[in-house]
């Protein structure tokens, strides 16, 4: 006996190439649905950066990154000085 839902009306899901995991029926739904389900995981991981970045706060300025990169030695006394004049 067949059940009612995504497919049955054709009689078998290979002939339409989704099966019972898809979410959308059609030609090729498990395309649609692996896109789908991409984004979804793509716009969560999105929102999880913004809110760990967001709760950091902004320490993007131009004039700290610089401090920052002369505090760990990255950059000698005279680099800094011509860096923090270029940047103004």
């Amino acid at each position: 006996m067949m059940h009612a839902g995504i497919g049955s009306e054709f009689g078998h899901y290979s002939k339409w190439l989704c099966g019972p995991g898809t979410i959308f029926p059609g030609p090729f739904g498990w395309l649609v649905t692996l896109f789908f389900w991409g984004l979804v995981i793509y716009l969560v991981i999105k929102l999880i950066r913004a809110i760990l970045l967001g709760a950091r706060g902004d320490s993007g300025t131009h004039l700290d990154i610089l401090k920052e990169r002369y505090t760990r030695g990255e950059i000698n006394r005279e680099e800094y000085r011509r860096m923090k004049t270029e940047l103004g």
